[in-house]
């Protein structure tokens, strides 16, 4: 059978036919084809449009229309610096205390931007100044998860002291000791020692106490008044002076408790485990001074420093209470106590 041959003339139509098809379809295939929203191209277009966005002067406006363009451009390049711009009229409201236009405006925008870091340090800010200490360890520890800092840290440590969870408190606490030197982070660390303290462990309320006095010595940190940072230095030496009485070392006792009174003349606390700790070290003279000490503060030792210091005063003086008017008079005397 003969070959079924196409004339020359039809090859020529046909030829003709699939180039004006070819020349007709390529405007669809041009539309159908998506640009990057990563390419230069589209980068160029975003910059154009959001530099066209910075020239509204209302700084809500332009935030509105710079949260329509992260609606309409999810995946720009634009983006981290559209966040930045946003934030600075979310920063404003947080500076005019406007906390309520700071969750709105943070939530808006983390909803088209679920991980933006800058919303949600300011969600962070928003709850924890509007006391949901709870919604702000949550949000939180989502940032944290994401991206991890000392400074987030240090904001998490205090919402857990908020929220009075010690044990999450801990964990943030031991990051930004680890991260701080001690001339920064002695505040929480006095802060791990009262938790210590609440939590019955002396021996490491104790650890944590020592390592601030060793670190400031006499120095009292920049930005402290010398009395407060004197009652900081009263509590840190107390709990030395506890720890050390615990474990029977009476001469460390009076050695930490005798810092402690320099810091805090007017507590009883320290002079009473002088007291005590003299007494046991068969000073039985150095334990009536301190003991008269805690009687004429007359605060929550005193009646029992009372009862002792007759137990020790009468055999040191045939049996009588002689002279303990004169005794008490002298410590008046030396705390500084009229009458």
């Amino acid at each position: 059978m003969t070959p079924h041959v196409i004339p020359r003339t039809s090859w020529m139509l046909l030829g003709i036919g699939i180039g004006a098809l070819a020349i007709y379809v390529s405007p669809a295939f041009a539309r159908q084809q998506k640009i990057d929203p990563k390419s230069d191209y589209q980068y160029r277009k975003d910059y154009a449009q959001v530099d066209g966005i910075m020239k509204e002067t209302d700084p809500q406006k332009r935030a509105d229309m710079l949260l329509a363009f992260v609606k309409e451009h999810p995946q720009s390049r634009m983006i981290d610096y559209v966040s930045g711009v946003y934030s600075q009229t979310v920063g404003t409201h947080a500076q005019a205390g406007a906390w309520p236009k700071v969750i709105e405006m943070s939530q808006a925008f983390l909803t088209l931007v679920p991980e933006d870091k800058n919303s949600l340090k300011s969600l962070i800010a928003a709850y924890f100044q509007t006391k949901n200490f709870a919604k702000a360890a949550e949000i939180g520890e989502k940032l944290y998860s994401q991206s991890p800092d000392k400074a987030l840290a240090s904001d998490l440590a205090g919402i857990y002291f908020q929220l009075q969870n010690t044990d999450r408190y801990l964990i943030y606490a031991q990051k930004i000791l680890a991260e701080f030197p001690m001339e920064q982070a002695y505040g929480t660390a006095l802060q791990v020692a009262g938790i210590y303290v609440q939590k019955k462990d002396l021996p490491k309320a104790s650890e944590y106490a020592a390592k601030v006095m060793e670190a400031l010595g006499e120095k009292v940190p920049a930005g402290v008044q010398e009395a407060a940072w004197n009652q900081s230095r009263a509590f840190a030496f107390g709990l030395m002076g506890a720890n050390a009485y615990q474990k029977k070392d009476y001469p460390k006792t009076i050695e930490y408790y005798e810092k402690a009174a320099k810091f805090a003349p007017n507590s009883d606390e320290p002079y009473y485990y002088i007291a005590l700790s003299k007494w046991q070290n068969k000073d039985a003279e150095g334990a009536v001074g301190a003991f008269a000490k805690v009687v004429v503060l007359s605060k929550n030792f005193a009646k029992k420093a009372q009862e002792y210091l007759e137990q020790l005063y009468k055999p040191l003086h045939n049996n009588t209470l002689d002279g303990l008017d004169q005794v008490l008079a002298k410590a008046r005397a030396e705390l500084g106590i009229s009458g």
